[in-house]
């Protein structure tokens, strides 16, 4: 055996070996863990007109908000998003306990979302008058207009995009403002939002503003599903929507 035909097996087998070792890795950073925390609350209206009592326990909600983190796991092909589940700490007082309640209402988030991009359809669990209800539909059509507008998020360069849904628990067409980031190829973001070139890093919604905290690479390769095995679907979900607001009313 020549020398030069054993220098070439031998650079071919260190070759097989470097690219079988580096493939898991480069599918492990295709995959995330994401934190969002509400940066902002919206209020429905001026503090200015709250009297000295209203006005500090709206400061004492929009401090709270920063403390309430959100979870996203995902990958190319689908994502899980909750509410992280932090343990109470000792020192919180029923006041912490229900300004922290009050501060997860601006978001209206949904307590768990499952996304699967390859069926463009996701699973969320929706609390309403204190019952969670399953549901599963198609992925939402956010009729997204990317923007020329850009900014730095975490180091990343995120560009903005608008778009609009209609949310059956408020019987409105809303506006959503997102900022992705093309350089994370990911068409997840928090809660229901998805659907853009690049991981939405933060949303604009008209109670509150979630932003991302923390960006790393997750190497746990199975994300976590929701059963949809009971779950009704949209029709069936506004259908109730309906009928819980029609006996509010009558009540």
């Amino acid at each position: 055996m020549s020398y030069s035909y054993l220098h070439y097996f031998t650079l071919k087998i260190v070759l097989c070996m470097f690219f079988l070792v580096s493939t898991p890795n480069l599918y492990a950073q295709t995959s995330y863990k994401v934190t969002y925390n509400i940066s902002k609350i919206k209020l429905q209206g001026s503090i200015d007109n709250l009297d000295e009592k209203g006005k500090r326990i709206t400061k004492q909600v929009a401090d709270r908000a920063k403390e309430v983190h959100y979870i996203l796991i995902s990958n190319n092909e689908n994502s899980y998003f909750q509410l992280e589940d932090t343990l109470r700490k000792e020192s919180d007082t029923p006041l912490d306990n229900m300004l922290s309640r009050m501060a997860k209402r601006f978001p209206s988030f949904n307590k768990k979302v499952y996304t699967n991009h390859n069926e463009n359809s996701i699973v969320f669990v929706r609390n309403l008058v204190n019952k969670d209800f399953l549901v599963k539909r198609d992925c939402y059509n956010f009729n997204w207009a990317i923007k020329d507008e850009s900014k730095n998020i975490l180091g990343f360069v995120a560009k903005k995009a608008e778009g609009n849904y209609y949310d059956p628990v408020t019987d409105e067409e809303l506006k959503v403002e997102a900022w992705f980031i093309p350089s994370i190829p990911l068409q997840s973001g928090p809660d229901i939002f998805n659907g853009l070139p690049g991981l939405i890093a933060e949303v604009n919604l008209k109670g509150a503003v979630v932003s991302v905290k923390k960006i790393k690479p997750n190497t746990i390769s199975k994300i976590e599903e929701i059963d949809a095995s009971k779950a009704m679907t949209q029709q069936e979900y506004e259908n109730l929507i309906s009928k819980l607001t029609k006996e509010y009313i009558e009540n």
